[in-house]
């Protein structure tokens, strides 16, 4: 009954649009469809892209209706096959959903389908086995029916029939080309169990009456592999009568079908025909199929093709050597972003705006780009709308455009402007000092470079923007210099600064010391962002006799947490975390959310000795991903104080793929929740006790985020 709802809902299907722009993004949502459950669309010798970008012009000039048409049936073209196609007709509604039986006559009972309502179509259904039974010789009259499969669930044939399944293909998560990560993402084929039908007691011989405006029931596909009943058809008719493909909404007066399936019987081969065609319709198609249910003597239907599956991962096509695409593929490049997001991206709820919006917004900029760089920050900017930290974009045209060198000057975002960290060039050692003040830079107010940076970078929460800002704030091409005016307590100086690319590496790892300590004789201190799993059992040793653990946390770490939170937690096999991932599959509708698989993490299971003094966490606007998702199974472990300021609020096991001119884009591939099902994307950790530096506390050298933490600890509040 849910397939009749569906058909009847689309009947009603939106307008068609009527710009260039919105039947440009039309079909980019169609193409994307496409590309992620067609069954041959991976298959050797198809470029999809190839066919997008060759219809695109036409899409661009359609006048019509039918000219729309055209241009979509020559890009689905490329896929030979006919149960993939666009008509000029919308989907009539079609009120024929009663099965009726007909009085026997001559020894054949025929059933047809009547107009109704729909609790008379449900109460007929409900009824309908009972009242077929020992019917013997049975027509269905269903042609014309496109509802045919919801209404014949079931034939009470006489001995038991084992038919067609059906193969599709399956992405769990987004599998990038290289297939690496830590997510697990993969595409797969899934083949389901054969339809079967029971030998029924009270049997009867079906001939399922159709023409080529029927979709055929699966049930008729069982009976017939079987020799039980019959299919035969007034005109010639071919798979696509078969429930292998979707009716995909949105396009107003035109009907759009996209194969999702293959049939897939137990010999290994596929397809179908009918028994047979009579070439004749109206009453004498009928008489000849009630002649032919008389006789119960019917050709076997033509044999079958065996067919070889194609990969079930689709490679997108980097264009690396064209950094500057045509207009067709900067156009192919906004669709890209928007259909790996809408199917992959888990976290899409949280996006607070339109995302279809945005590829109808984008559509044009990217084909209106006048140069290399105005589309690589075109893609950028778009990629920015879905506000995940995770969501990087990274070509030459955009290092070039933020700055291959940096300063040698780490900054932090403090009261709402630049301050220094640390100063890690030795030629600034004297003119340069922790706690000073960025007030202008080349002349201009910080807020002029954060307010040109800002719109192509995205980020989860406004203190993830700034940390992403502080640390290219400076940046420029190698081997220049930017003049910046630092403010101090004994005023402002202009300083020239140097941009080197071996300042990067001197910026990481963020402290220097001892990676593990005591801070005082009964509270350990250990820098999580140096510390490697290899120093995780020499840590507990030193500090087996603490009272606390201070947990540096302000940077990423190297994988300690699994073997940290084991020996904190104060029962085994903890959930420490609830992941979701999408399910692309065959079953998903075009226009709505896909499936999602979800699962639990555990923290894992220790026979270590166990840590049973307190921890606390240091955290803020450096922490992300990992460093959150350790943040969780530390929380989890035995409840682990954090202090400090809000972590970007990104985590969720990254992949990535590729947009034409060789621009590669990372995002989150799973949502990760607090094991109660709390969000931390677009939230990060949130600090327990909240305390910020202070641009004179840099000045004196002192580190307030870890003295209010021992505070914390030695008086407990």
């Amino acid at each position: 009954m849910r397939r009749i709802l569906v058909l009847l809902a689309l009947a009603a299907s939106a307008c068609l649009a009527q710009t260039p722009d919105e039947r440009l993004a039309a079909t980019a949502r169609l193409w994307n469809y496409v590309k992620y459950v067609h069954p041959r669309v991976t298959a050797p010798g198809i470029d999809w892209d190839a066919a997008f970008a060759k219809a695109i012009p036409k899409i661009s000039a359609a006048k019509s209706d039918d000219d729309f048409a055209a241009a979509l049936n020559e890009m689905l073209g490329a896929l030979h096959d006919p149960a993939t196609r666009v008509t000029v007709a919308a989907l009539s509604q079609d009120s024929r959903i009663v099965l009726t039986i007909k009085p026997a006559e001559n020894g054949v009972t025929v059933v047809t389908l009547e107009a109704g309502e729909v609790p008379q179509a449900i109460q007929a259904m409900n009824g309908f086995a009972a009242r077929i039974a020992n019917a013997g010789n049975v027509v269905f009259d269903l042609r014309g029916s496109l509802l045919a499969p919801g209404l014949i669930r079931t034939l009470p044939v006489a001995r038991a029939c084992e038919g067609p399944s059906y193969a599709s293909r399956e992405h769990s998560g987004y599998a990038n080309a290289g297939n690496s990560g830590s997510g697990g993402y993969s595409s797969s084929w899934k083949i389901g169990d054969a339809a079967q039908l029971p030998a029924a007691s009270q049997a009867i011989r079906p001939v399922l009456l159709v023409n080529s405006k029927t979709a055929v029931p699966q049930v008729a596909l069982v009976a017939q592999q079987c020799g039980a009943g019959a299919i035969v058809s007034e005109d010639a008719i071919t798979e696509d009568a078969v429930d292998v493909a979707q009716v995909v909404p949105g396009f107003g007066k035109l009907r759009v079908k996209v194969r999702t399936r293959e049939l897939w019987y137990p010999d290994g081969t596929t397809g179908f025909s009918p028994n047979v065609v009579l070439d004749k319709t109206g009453d004498d198609a009928l008489r000849a199929a009630m002649e032919l249910a008389r006789s119960g003597n019917w050709p076997v239907p033509k044999d079958r093709p065996r067919r070889t599956l194609p990969p079930a991962i689709f490679t997108e096509k980097n264009y690396i050597g064209q950094p500057y695409p045509s207009m067709e593929y900067r156009v192919i490049a906004a669709a890209r972003v928007w259909g790996v997001f809408h199917y992959f991206h888990p976290y899409l709820p949280l996006y607070g705006e339109d995302w279809d919006k945005v590829l109808l917004d984008f559509i044009p900029r990217m084909a209106r780009a006048e140069d290399a760089l105005q589309y690589h920050l075109a893609v950028a900017e778009m990629v920015a709308h879905t506000h995940d930290s995770h969501s990087s974009v990274s070509s030459r045209e955009l290092n070039d455009f933020r700055g291959r060198a940096a300063a040698g000057l780490e900054l932090q975002w403090i009261d709402n402007q630049p301050v220094v960290l640390r100063v890690v060039d030795p030629t600034l050692k004297d003119a340069v000092h922790p706690g000073d003040i960025v007030k202008r830079i080349d002349g201009a107010p910080p807020s002029k470079a954060i307010g040109e940076l800002s719109p192509f970078v995205s980020a989860s929460t406004p203190q993830s923007l700034m940390n992403t800002m502080m640390r290219g704030l400076l940046s420029g091409p190698p081997d220049t210099v930017v003049s910046v005016t630092f403010a101090s307590a004994a005023g402002e100086r202009e300083v020239q600064v140097p941009r080197n690319p071996a300042n990067a590496r001197l910026l990481s790892p963020y402290r220097s010391g001892d990676v593990f300590r005591l801070a005082t004789p009964k509270i350990g201190y250990v820098d999580l962002e140096r510390l490697t799993t290899a120093q995780v059992d020499e840590m507990f040793e030193k500090f087996k006799n603490t009272d606390a653990i201070i947990m540096d946390m302000r940077g990423y770490p190297q994988g300690t947490a699994w073997s940290i939170a084991p020996r904190l937690a104060n029962q085994p096999g903890k959930i420490d975390a609830v992941f979701r991932r999408n399910l692309v599959t065959a079953e998903i509708n075009p226009d709505r959310a896909n499936q999602v698989m979800l699962f639990e993490q555990p923290i894992p299971v220790t026979t270590k000795p166990l840590y049973s003094g307190k921890t606390v966490m240091l955290i803020d606007e450096r922490a992300i991903s990992q460093s959150e998702h350790s943040g969780l199974m530390y929380k989890t472990a035995n409840g682990t104080v954090f202090i400090g300021s809000p972590t970007q609020g990104a985590n969720g096991d990254v992949t990535w793929f590729m947009a034409p001119g060789g621009i590669r884009i990372n995002f989150s591939g799973h949502d990760v929740r607090w094991p109660d099902g709390r969000q931390l994307q677009r939230v990060g950790l949130t600090p327990d006790i909240p305390v910020r530096p202070t641009p004179e506390g840099i000045r004196a050298g002192r580190d307030e985020v870890l003295e209010r933490a021992i505070e914390y600890l030695e008086k407990g509040r």
